[in-house]
């Protein structure tokens, strides 16, 4: 079965037990040059609705609720909000609803919205039933977006560095994913199926961006990841982590450096 042929039901928020302390601290945000995109194609003001889902920990939620009347952060993993929740609080957010639900609780009485996001999680979904229900949910000149970025512990990255903790990771756990290189659409081509559910005036746009990264956020961000949470490393996390800190320090850097791009794929009502 392909990602997407499930849906961020209970068992989808069981695969990021254990991530979420990780996932709120070390998975990055899109970058204001995403954000501003979805504000200004989709003219989100204080008088908008927002619905984020499958929002994590709010790395797409509370950056828009700056814009935004209102914004509704749905997400399966009730641990996984209560990182958001607290997200918010630090970052003086107060105009966010944190709701625990999925796609397949859609419509869940969330009532008329400006905008749906899905930051990384589309993928998780039932694509066809969710994208049907979110048209009837949007307002028109309203829209979707689906916010993706690269994900670089795979096969086949260039940097030295990102094939080492791959490599690392692999000596650990023998079912990492097969894939090649960044997260692609699993099924139909995203835009595409856009359409097919009703959406107009479908567009690409790609920001590409530098990241930097230090050990700790390195180390983080592998436990931030469904397939290498700590649960799936039981009672060998501290031993991968400390093996993991090790061959960091052999490269002799304290910075390292990914290049990728955010792609939003986003049609409107």
């Amino acid at each position: 079965m392909s990602p997407s042929d499930d849906s961020t039901t209970p068992d989808s928020a069981e695969r990021f037990a254990s991530t979420e302390w990780y996932y709120a601290r070390y998975r990055p945000r899109y970058g204001t040059d995403a954000i501003e995109y979805l504000v200004d194609r989709f003219g989100v003001d204080e008088t908008s609705r927002v619905l984020d889902l499958g929002c994590g920990a709010g790395q797409i939620a509370i950056p828009l609720a700056e814009h935004a009347g209102k914004v509704v952060g749905m997400d399966p993993n009730e641990a996984m909000l209560r990182e958001a929740r607290e997200q918010a609080v630090a970052a003086g957010c107060e105009n966010v609803e944190w709701v625990q639900g999925s796609d397949a609780d859609l419509p869940a009485g969330i009532g008329t919205v400006r905008l749906t996001t899905m930051g990384r999680s589309f993928h998780w979904m039932d694509q066809p039933r969710t994208l049907d229900h979110l048209f009837e949910l949007t307002e028109p000149g309203g829209g979707v977006a689906l916010v993706t970025d690269g994900e670089w512990l795979t096969h086949g990255l260039d940097d030295d560095w990102q094939a080492g903790v791959h490599a690392l990771a692999a000596e650990y756990l023998n079912d990492l994913p097969e894939r090649t290189g960044p997260i692609e659409e699993y099924d139909d081509p995203w835009d595409d199926l856009l359409a097919e559910h009703g959406f107009a005036d479908v567009e690409t746009e790609t920001i590409a961006y530098e990241r930097e990264w230090d050990e700790d956020s390195i180390v983080g961000y592998v436990f931030s990841l469904s397939f290498c949470s700590p649960a799936r490393f039981g009672d060998r996390k501290d031993a991968f982590e400390a093996d993991l800190r090790e061959h960091l320090r052999e490269l002799e850097t304290d910075t390292f450096v990914q290049h990728g791009e955010v792609e939003v794929i986003s049609g409107r009502r």
